[in-house]
């Protein structure tokens, strides 16, 4: 008997998935299983987006009314392309707004309020958040990406296709030294911020925020020139409260800035290169050349991505 039940099995499977291709390809498309794809396209313009940054992707969807519907997760992306897609299954036709996080890692990053809620969380009250625990921030954060679109599931339809733009809005800082005098002292590279909250259409949140520092070591080459690097959240012209610092832990002082220099992070960009766009240009290469005799003095002159700043009130280095 089961010898029969299973032939009968095997043939009714295919006959039952020929119906169903049957039913697909007639115009009434009510009887096929729905599938919502959603793309990512690249920005054409400014600083390329590293393929390798964007390995995991965090996709939130909204309904007309700007409640919380539901998140796709997905944190084990290997070759990130433009071929790369999500799959939302189970949204019925309607109106919705995707939000999409790339480069999400829950050691860096948290979303409030915790946890959302289907129905009750609402786009405005959502945010996505920097942690920062004792307002030092010693790991690189993994950079952050975002997308938005507003779109339409329709109905009777297999296969429905979405494309949402991705932009980075964070930042790689890479500085090193120029003839600085050899010597055995340790340095570390900090830039201080307050900007840790992101609404969910990427603005900045309002909320008042504390100072808090990025931190990394600086090592040394074999000619004795120092290098760092700092991942640092999105940039803004109209945000002057970054402020870098080289700083010497051997003599207990700042490399830079000193004196009347500026350590304003915006401002010497800003200062080297006024036309600079901030949504698009993402790596700043920060190179500081000291010139004259260590014993009498150094003066330090900077350039930022190749362009010079200018009047940097250069003062005297002992």
């Amino acid at each position: 008997m089961k010898t029969i039940q299973n032939i009968l099995l095997k043939i009714a499977t295919p006959v039952a998935c020929m119906l169903m291709l049957f039913s697909c390809i007639k115009e009434d498309l009510s009887d096929c299983p729905a599938e919502i794809r959603v793309y990512f396209t690249l920005p054409t313009e400014g600083d390329a987006i590293n393929p390798a940054h964007v390995d995991r992707m965090h996709l939130y969807v909204f309904d007309h009314a700007g409640y919380y519907v539901g998140e796709y997760i997905d944190n084990r992306i290997t070759n990130f392309s433009t071929d790369y897609y999500m799959v939302c299954s189970g949204l019925i036709p309607g109106n919705y707004r995707f939000i999409a996080w790339g480069g999400k890692d829950e050691r860096h990053y948290s979303t409030a309020p915790a946890p959302f809620v289907k129905g009750k969380t609402t786009f405005d009250e959502a945010l996505l958040m920097l942690e920062h625990p004792g307002n030092l921030i010693s790991t690189a954060p993994h950079h952050i990406f975002h997308a938005e679109l507003a779109a339409t599931v329709v109905a009777n339809k297999s296969i429905q296709l979405f494309y949402m733009p991705l932009t980075q809005l964070s930042n790689t800082i890479n500085i090193h030294t120029i003839g600085l005098p050899a010597n055995a002292d340790t340095y570390i590279f900090n830039i201080t911020d307050n900007n840790c909250t992101y609404k969910f259409d990427s603005s900045f949140a309002s909320h008042s925020h504390a100072a808090f520092t990025y931190t990394a070591p600086c090592t040394k080459d074999n000619a004795g020139q120092i290098h760092s690097t700092l991942n640092v959240l999105r940039l803004a012209a109209n945000r002057r409260i970054p402020q870098l610092e080289i700083y010497n832990k051997t003599a207990g002082e700042a490399l830079y800035p000193v004196g009347k220099q500026s350590g304003d992070l915006i401002g010497l960009i800003l200062n080297a290169y006024p036309q600079n766009n901030f949504e698009i240009t993402h790596t700043y290469d920060i190179v500081l050349t000291f010139t004259g005799d260590s014993s009498t003095g150094m003066s330090v002159s900077i350039s930022i991505n190749g362009w010079i700043v200018k009047d940097q009130n250069n003062e005297l280095i002992d």
